[in-house]
């Protein structure tokens, strides 16, 4: 059995797009997901037949900080958020003040989601430092 043309097309776009938007090479994505670059390649091309596994492709949405429903174009959010159970049944039937508690804590969230995310582009970046520029860096 094999999938939708569409969704190979749309993984690898999308694989391409969060790479470059991470200051990523192949070559640093496929180490910081312990894969072979050339896999990395095959993955970005829309006309290969080559497509992640299971673990391949938690690995690449845990390493781009996106879902993996994201990386197969099933949502346009990349927090991959559905609405698994329905607000009707659950936040409609909280207190006015327990809806602004939890408001504050999905803020809260929100906020260190991409204090991490942010911390992880930075760690990226000093890890493709060439060695002679941060000897550079030090003088």
């Amino acid at each position: 059995m094999y999938p939708e043309p569409n969704l190979k097309k749309e993984l690898a776009k999308r694989l391409q797009q969060l790479r470059l938007e991470n200051n990523l090479t192949q070559a640093g994505l496929a180490q910081l997901c312990e894969l072979p670059q050339p896999v990395i390649s095959l993955f970005e091309k829309p006309d290969s037949n080559r497509l992640p596994t299971l673990a391949t492709l938690v690995s690449l949405a845990n390493v781009l900080n996106v879902s993996c429903d994201y990386l197969l174009g099933r949502t346009d959010d990349k927090r991959g958020a559905r609405n698994i159970v329905s607000e009707d049944s659950v936040i409609a039937h909280l207190s006015r003040r327990d809806k602004q508690i939890l408001i504050h804590v999905a803020k809260g969230l929100l906020a260190a989601a991409d204090q991490k995310q942010e911390v992880m582009k930075n760690s990226r970046s000093n890890k493709q430092v060439p060695m002679g520029q941060q000897k550079l860096d030090q003088a």
